[in-house]
């Protein structure tokens, strides 16, 4: 019997363009930013509104994946996929930043941050990216989680 941190994580594709899929990364990012960081902006409803119309504008740039635990999410990783400047031997040239890896504070210590960033890892090579970067502020969560960014 798995009980706890030790439960089985599935990690998966997010639908951007599912309303529930949205809101659960609606409520992530609201939780990282408005509850744990004490940000502040428009009302919740406003924010998802705007989250929501973001993602569906965003959905082929931006690819996320959700961590669950017990069918309850309970983290999420973001590629941003940015298109390269054009080279002679190869015109079409893609690449991404990680962005915005959250794990909720209650599910953290059981590796799920690590198997999220496996998930983008994983994306970007199925998407033949010619690099993955991670920005500044994420390095040394990265090197946390046991990866070389």
């Amino acid at each position: 019997v798995e009980s706890g941190k030790n439960r089985r994580v599935t990690i998966r594709r997010a639908r951007l363009h599912d309303h529930g899929d949205v809101e659960a990364l609606a409520q992530l990012r609201w939780r990282w930013r408005v509850d744990d960081r004490g940000e502040s902006g428009p009302s919740w409803a406003e924010f998802s509104r705007q989250f929501a119309q973001w993602c569906a504008g965003h959905a082929d740039t931006h690819p996320a994946f959700l961590a669950e635990r017990d069918g309850v999410v309970i983290g999420m990783a973001w590629l941003a996929i940015v298109e390269r400047i054009p080279g002679p031997a190869h015109f079409e040239r893609r690449s991404a930043y990680v962005q915005s890896v959250y794990v909720a504070p209650e599910a953290r210590e059981a590796g799920v941050g690590s198997q999220l960033v496996d998930a983008l890892i994983d994306e970007a090579r199925r998407r033949r990216l010619d690099y993955l970067a991670v920005h500044p502020s994420g390095v040394e969560a990265v090197r946390g989680l046991g990866k070389s960014p």
